[in-house]
């Protein structure tokens, strides 16, 4: 990023700040109307390539008109701060990026952003546009000396632009936010997780490691499955949030899977530096990783310490790059301990797998992903290769659905400037149809099935028992 132009944007988005807030005052001096407190919530979720912001809920502080509000009624601006590095230099300085965000409505609703039918209210939600390349919009920041989501410093503000009535007809024009005006922030999809779980070993080689956590665990009395998720290299660290949002990981909550395990516990652990990390802070050039015992406890410690909960002839493992090499790893490692696995772009490098490792594997349920336009992971070494020796040892229950990319399934977001082809994602993020369950073919093309009726992914791995 151009450091000079950086700075230009952000002032000149100070300027444009400064002033309406400056024209915004006077004409609410000039109504003589007394303002109550503003605050505000900005609403994340997660989507196809990471969070997003897409939806404010402004909260007024006094009871607006429905009929005097519109979707010009407000402008937004977004600012994002932070650090960044000179690598010829070493020097570190503040990055910042800011836009306006195009608005697609505004409508009042409750505090927590739903709609409302009634003709007046106290809050008003302004709904956002979102889009893969729109980085104002995220909350994270891929920081190049960790290679490593951040969160940023985000600075949202509302500015009034047309004026709204109360219920008494008295003109508010007062609703533009500060930089000191309180505001929280809402991660849709991350309410239902426990995002305190930490876990320390005692590793003999590596000494004490610590893990972090997230988990789900459904408000049912009967034993559950359990879907283990393990993150890429970029969600490392130790906030479970990044976990679960750096990929919409948060969707193995949601009903839209759970209805086929008929509920199911979730646990996404997280390693504060990679997965492949073997030890040294190197990628490891033998399969060796240095977490391999220590997340082999905490998903045993897990599973004991909700016995009454979890069915442990249904458990699963999977993930996504990194974390779809330790997939692997976790298999061979503790080949009888897992119902089946879903790893996705893994990076198991299949040279490294013995004759005694495959023999391991291929008895084992799998269900491989990945995209012929990855450019991160070499698939004919990795994934592909891989299949088609455990499918040469008579493996009877691998599975590999393999694309040429990774397209937008949702008919949301297209190529644009005239194209309205399917949006293409990066082809390493293969996990995108997994996590969507969008899945359901087999390496020859052909429809998975069990019982002769085709299923998806999430469908299968919900029918793999030990």
């Amino acid at each position: 990023m151009n450091m000079k132009k950086s700075l230009l944007s952000g002032f000149l988005a100070l300027a444009l700040i400064s002033s309406l807030l400056v024209s915004t005052n006077v004409s609410a001096n000039n109504n003589a109307v007394s303002s109550s407190p503003l605050s505000y919530s900005l609403v994340t979720k997660g989507y196809d390539w990471g969070p997003g912001v897409y939806k404010i809920i402004l909260d007024t502080g006094t009871s607006i008109q429905e009929n005097s509000l519109t979707k010009d009624t407000f402008k937004v601006l977004a600012e994002r701060s932070y650090p960044m590095i000179n690598f010829q230099t070493l020097q570190t300085y503040d990055g910042s990026d800011s836009s306006s965000r195009a608005i697609e409505k505004a409508y009042l609703s409750d505090k927590n952003g739903n709609p409302i039918s009634m003709s007046s209210g106290q809050y008003i939600t302004i709904e956002m546009k979102v889009h893969p390349d729109l980085m104002t919009a995220s909350p994270f920041m891929f920081d190049l000396q960790s290679f490593t989501n951040r969160y940023v410093d985000l600075q949202y503000t509302i500015i009034q632009q047309k004026s709204l009535q109360d219920q008494a007809g008295n003109v508010i024009d007062y609703l533009t936010t500060r930089p000191d005006t309180p505001h929280t922030m809402i991660e849709q999809g991350v309410e239902p997780f426990d995002l305190t779980g930490k876990f320390k070993h005692k590793d003999s080689t590596y000494g004490e490691i610590q893990l972090t956590y997230a988990s789900y665990m459904p408000e049912t009395s009967k034993k559950k499955p359990l879907i283990i998720w393990l993150h890429g290299a970029g969600e490392g660290g130790t906030d479970p949030r990044i976990a679960l949002l750096g990929n919409k990981v948060t969707a193995l909550a949601d009903e839209s899977i759970q209805k086929y395990f008929g509920d199911a516990a979730v646990l996404v652990p997280q390693t504060p530096t990679f997965w492949m990390n073997d030890g040294t802070g190197q990628y490891t050039k033998n399969g060796k990783s240095m977490y391999t015992k220590s997340l082999t406890a905490l998903i045993k410690q897990y599973v004991k310490q909700h016995a009454a909960d979890i069915d442990t002839d249904r458990i699963y493992i999977g993930g996504c790059s990194n974390g779809g090499f330790m997939t692997l790893n976790m298999l061979l490692a503790n080949p009888d301990y897992f119902a089946a696995a879903y790893p996705s772009a893994e990076a198991y490098d299949d040279s490294l797998l013995t004759k005694q490792d495959i023999a391991k594997l291929k008895n084992i349920p799998i269900w491989f992903t990945a995209a012929g336009a990855d450019q991160t992971v070499d698939t004919s070494k990795t994934s592909t290769a891989t299949y088609k020796r455990l499918i040469a040892a008579g493996a009877k229950n691998v599975h590999y659905s393999y694309f040429d990319k990774v397209l937008d399934m949702s008919g949301v977001y297209s190529k644009g400037n005239g194209d309205n082809a399917p949006y293409e994602y990066n082809g390493h993020w293969s996990w995108i149809p997994v996590l969507n369950n969008n899945i359901s073919k087999d390496f020859n093309g052909k429809p998975v099935k069990i019982k002769g009726k085709a299923v998806t992914l999430m469908e299968w791995l919900a029918n793999q028992k030990k």
